[in-house]
């Protein structure tokens, strides 16, 4: 009874959904931080930004689960791996959001390459999949996403976004389309332990545009924590997060004005040269 409750509320939510949870921003980190990703340089780059995979120093590979809204049908997984070549950073990444009658699926190949310290570029291919219970069917689409990212000065970074930018659709009777999706965002390092992070989304499914914004203070040596805050809709975040040898684990909650809470748990394996 209660998955079919849940089902009746996704199709209540009909395109809106599909736009928010495939291109969902993903991490630990980000959960915490009111889900800013434009700037990060990291594993979860593969999901949110491909740039930010240039700066990868060695493989890595990782997993993510958020109990969104507290739901075991309204779940989110992801999977990715990345490696770094003497011709750029190569990443594989899968990402999932719903149960068994109801799940969006999400495969990406992602390149990205550093020009320089002041440009860095990433190009991300992805097959999305669309399965729907109940005798309805699947549904699938391939399409694209770009990043770029520039360390401004020693403190400051800039990072820009897009998803979709070509406007494909899914392969429907009805053509249904695929949402633009475009951030920018900026982050400032005031001190080496403290970190803010901003960015601002326009998602073409919805009206307005979201404000994000979080911040990160090392405590202690690899303990980090971390609160932030997004508008449209709005959501509260804090989390913290601990490296132990080549392990980050980071672990978050959300909390959302209607929906209620979330809880975000990411592991990542890094092997850094350094």
């Amino acid at each position: 009874m209660k998955r079919w409750f849940a089902f009746l509320f996704l199709l209540s939510l009909c395109n809106g959904l599909y736009a928010y949870d495939i291109v969902s921003p993903i991490g630990g980190r980000s959960g915490a931080m009111g889900r800013v990703t434009t700037c990060a340089q990291d594993l979860w780059a593969l999901q949110n930004n491909p740039a930010g995979l240039s700066w990868l120093d060695g493989f890595s590979f990782g997993l993510y689960y958020e109990n969104r809204w507290m739901q075991k049908a309204t779940a989110f997984k992801c999977a990715g791996i990345a490696v770094p070549t003497k011709f750029g950073s190569i990443g594989l990444g899968f990402n999932q959001f719903g149960y068994e009658n109801y799940n969006e699926n999400k495969f990406g190949l992602a390149y990205a390459k550093a020009f320089g310290p002041y440009i860095q570029i990433g190009l991300q291919l992805d097959y999305l999949l669309l399965n729907t219970g109940f005798d309805y069917g699947s549904q699938s689409a391939v399409t694209f996403e770009l990043g770029l990212q520039s360390h401004l000065t020693e403190k400051l970074t800039l990072g820009a976004y897009v998803f979709n930018p070509a406007h494909f659709k899914l392969n429907t009777f009805n053509d249904e389309p695929i949402p633009v999706v475009m951030r920018f965002g900026l982050a400032y390092r005031f001190t080496k332990t403290f970190v803010g992070e901003c960015e601002i989304e326009k998602n073409t499914d919805y009206e307005g545009v979201s404000l994000r914004g979080g911040l990160e203070y090392e405590a202690v040596k690899h303990f980090y924590i971390r609160a932030g805050a997004q508008s449209n809709p709005g959501i509260f975040t804090f989390g913290v997060g601990y490296r132990i040898s080549v392990v980050q684990i980071d672990v978050s909650a959300q909390m959302h004005q209607v929906l209620g809470q979330s809880l975000q748990i990411g592991m990542t394996f890094s092997f850094d040269k350094k």
